[in-house]
C-alpha cells in the first residue's frame, strides 16, 4: 500500500483530504473518479468572482488547492448556535451569487437536473462552507453542473433536512436552519422544485435510509 501523501485532515463519502504540509491540501477521489473537470470549474468560478480555493493542478483522481484556514459553517453552528439564522442568510446569498451565474458551455448537465443554463453546485450546505478570516469559502464541486437556481435552493434544502441529528439541541438547530434558509432563499422558490429534487435526492446510491426518510417526510406534508 502506497504512503499516504500527507495529514489526513477528513474523510468523505467519496473523499479523502490530506494536509501536504506546505499550505496546500490534497483531495484524492478513492474511487479512481476523474476531477479535471472539477478543478475546471473551481477555476472558472473564481474567475468570476466566487471565493473557492485556489486549484494548483489536477492529475486524476487528485486535486491540490490552497489550504483555506477556518472552521466550517457546520463547525462554527456547533460551537455558536446562535448564529444560525445569520449562517442561514450568508448561504441562501452564497448560493443566490452562485446561480446567478451563466454556464459555460463545457459545464456538465446532469440527468434529473433541469437546465436553465446557471451554473448549480448541488451539494451547498454547512459542511461545504469554510468561513475563513477572508470570508465564506465554497468547496466540494463535484457536483456542480448547468442548472436551475429553484433547484439547487430545493435540494440544498433537502440536504440539510436530512441530516442525521442526535439530541433536541440538534433537532431545534436544524430546524432552524432549515426553515430560515428556505425564507431567505424564497420559500416559493423553493417549492417550486422541491418534486424534481427529491427525486433526483433519492435516486442517489449514497443516500441513508435515514436521509431517504427525512426527503418522503417532506413530500408528505407538502402534499407531492
Amino acid at each position: 500500500m502506497a504512503p499516504e501523501p500527507g495529514r489526513l485532515m477528513a474523510s468523505g463519502r467519496a473523499a479523502d483530504v490530506y494536509d501536504l504540509g506546505d499550505g496546500t491540501v490534497l483531495r484524492r477521489y478513492r474511487s479512481g473518479h476523474d476531477a479535471t473537470v472539477e478543478g475546471r470549474v473551481m477555476r472558472w468560478v473564481r474567475e468570476q468572482g466566487v471565493a473557492v480555493p485556489l486549484v494548483h493542478r489536477v492529475d486524476g483522481p487528485d486535486i491540490v488547492m490552497d489550504l483555506v484556514p477556518g472552521p466550517t459553517m457546520l463547525a462554527d453552528l456547533e460551537a455558536r448556535p446562535w448564529r444560525v439564522v445569520q449562517h442561514a442568510r450568508l448561504l441562501a446569498r452564497l448560493q443566490r451569487e452562485l446561480n446567478d451565474l451563466r454556464s459555460p458551455a463545457w459545464l456538465p448537465r446532469r440527468a434529473g437536473v433541469p437546465d436553465a443554463g446557471t451554473v448549480s453546485h448541488l451539494d451547498l450546505h454547512p459542511m461545504n462552507v469554510i468561513l475563513s478570516p477572508d470570508g465564506p469559502v465554497i468547496i466540494d464541486w463535484t457536483n456542480a453542473a448547468s442548472g436551475d437556481g429553484s433547484f439547487d435552493a430545493a435540494l440544498s434544502y433537502l440536504l440539510m433536512s436530512g441530516f442525521e441529528t442526535a439530541g433536541m439541541r440538534d433537532r431545534i438547530g436544524q430546524r432552524t436552519i432549515v426553515g430560515s434558509f428556505r425564507w431567505w432563499r424564497g420559500h416559493r422558490e423553493v417549492g417550486r422544485s422541491l418534486g424534481p429534487a427529491a427525486e433526483y435526492r433519492l435516486a442517489d446510491a449514497n443516500v441513508t435510509p435515514g436521509e431517504a426518510e427525512a426527503v418522503r417526510r417532506i413530500l408528505d406534508r407538502s402534499g407531492r
